[in-house]
């Protein structure tokens, strides 16, 4: 399918501002996200740190003894983690601490803290314990209300980053950024509550939902989106403009001129791009002057080809007749010896292929020292001519080849060789017929043919030479019926 430059030159500014435009919004994505995610990180951690430190260290000291009371005093077998809440090992394991939600610190720290989260806007807020010897989040206090709460002592295995903490307690919970069903994306801190000694009692810590923030920015990225794209398309608008003008258009009329250029016409000479007016100063300016100079070029060398062609015609139509007059013989019109020697290699190639199917007949004519000696070598000539016109009417769709003064080969295939036998009965009684005209004309020959056969002959000779045998000992019995 033929696909024009406009359109060519349209798909590869599209695709080239698609890309572009692609790549910018793609670009701007990743940057705003980076720059959100880091100032939501910063103020993550300033806000955690400071709760962190203005939290009743006294009362997180005593939830945390009697949570981790009963969490030591547990046998492991029977500790639940999160992962199966609701279960009724779950519910009898938690049930150990149910206790704990009386206690006067407990309530007090867990008021402190859903305050924080509901005038925060967190999503979660909570106090755990770090055990690092089984790697578990236990929990001590939970800001969450009703059944989302974690009960004190229920705990969670440590997820891949809370690992940092067994190395670098001071450092508190890392950083982790994750999606969930209810609170979409959320980011999750915790920095550790000190004693007066600046020993860790605890981690506080908060989520925070970033769902609000990422809408907004997926907002304003729409809207450069939209920006870029209209940049885009006007850009693309404007480039297909001017490679319309600048490329297309001078190149369709060189396109055009070549067509024109191309058509047949009574002219020898060609001026198309010579009447073109391109003014362009650029690359398609020094095409239309180079392709001028070209026609020019060219008028001239075709003129010298017509020239030089007409020359070799004339040439080969003397060659051509010089060797259909090489082969044919100046008497009789058919072929000659040097003809036959072409028709021994084609039948000596089939031969060794095995294809060859034919056979040859030697045909010499009786008498004619006699006529020429006693009628002149004109009435021999004519006698020779006779014989020749008797033997291509006879064997008409054979080649015949005048091979000596009276000596003619005829090789027959085809329909000629699969009636070879009436067609030599009717040269001989044409011949019988023919001794009734003028002595010259009175015409006697001798005929032998021999077929090829594989198993006897290995060359065309062969066949030439055991059909010749025949053709004398055919002479020899003529001879013999006359005395």
């Amino acid at each position: 399918m033929k696909v024009s430059l406009k359109t060519k030159t349209f798909v590869m500014v599209f695709i080239l501002t698609a890309v572009l435009c692609a790549a910018s919004i793609v670009g701007t994505n990743i940057a705003l996200t980076n720059i959100i995610r880091q100032q939501f990180i910063d103020k993550a951690e300033s806000m955690t740190k400071a709760m962190s430190a203005l939290i009743d260290r006294e009362a997180a000291a005593a939830v945390r003894d009697a949570v981790m009371k009963v969490y030591d005093a547990t046998d492991e077998k029977d500790k639940v983690s999160n992962e199966d809440w609701g279960s009724p090992e779950h519910e009898a394991y938690v049930g150990r601490y149910s206790h704990i939600l009386e206690m006067p610190e407990f309530i007090s720290l867990q008021e402190w803290m859903r305050t924080l989260q509901d005038e925060g806007k967190f999503a979660y807020v909570y106090l755990v314990m770090m055990d690092t010897e089984h790697a578990r989040t236990v929990y001590a206090v939970d800001a969450s209300y009703d059944d989302e709460m974690c009960m004190p002592g229920s705990y969670d295995p440590f997820t891949e980053k809370d690992y940092n903490i067994i190395e670098h307690p001071m450092d508190g919970v890392p950083v982790d950024i994750v999606e969930t069903e209810e609170y979409g994306w959320t980011l999750a801190i915790g920095k550790p509550v000190l004693d007066a000694e600046g020993n860790i009692i605890a981690y506080f810590c908060a989520d925070s939902s970033m769902t609000e923030i990422t809408n907004i920015k997926n907002h304003y990225l729409l809207i450069i989106a939209g920006v870029l794209v209209g940049l885009a398309l006007l850009t693309g608008f404007l480039g297909v403009l001017a490679v319309n003008h600048f490329v297309v258009r001078p190149v369709k009329i060189l396109s055009e001129a070549s067509v024109e250029y191309c058509k047949e016409n009574e002219q020898n000479e060609h001026h198309a791009f010579g009447e073109l007016n391109i003014r362009a100063r650029d690359e398609i300016g020094d095409l239309a002057t180079s392709m001028v100079q070209m026609e020019n070029d060219i008028n001239d060398h075709v003129a010298t080809l017509i020239k030089t062609a007409n020359e070799l015609i004339e040439s080969r139509e003397k060659e051509a007749e010089m060797r259909r007059a090489a082969t044919i013989d100046a008497l009789t019109r058919v072929k000659n010896k040097r003809a036959l020697f072409s028709e021994e290699e084609r039948l000596d190639l089939a031969i060794r292929e095995g294809t060859a199917v034919f056979a040859v007949a030697m045909i010499d004519m009786n008498n004619l020292k006699k006529i020429n000696d006693t009628y002149g070598h004109e009435k021999g000539d004519e006698a020779i001519l006779d014989l020749c016109d008797v033997i291509c009417t006879t064997f008409k769709r054979s080649p015949v080849f005048r091979t000596g003064g009276d000596e003619f080969v005829v090789v027959l295939e085809g329909h000629d060789l699969e009636h070879k036998d009436p067609l030599i009965a009717a040269f001989r009684e044409t011949l019988v017929k023919k001794e009734q005209k003028k002595p010259w004309r009175g015409m006697s020959a001798a005929l032998g043919c021999q077929v090829y056969d594989r198993r006897m002959h290995n060359h065309f000779a062969d066949v030439l030479k055991a059909a010749d045998a025949e053709m004398y000992a055919d002479k020899t019995a003529m001879k013999a019926g006359r005395s």
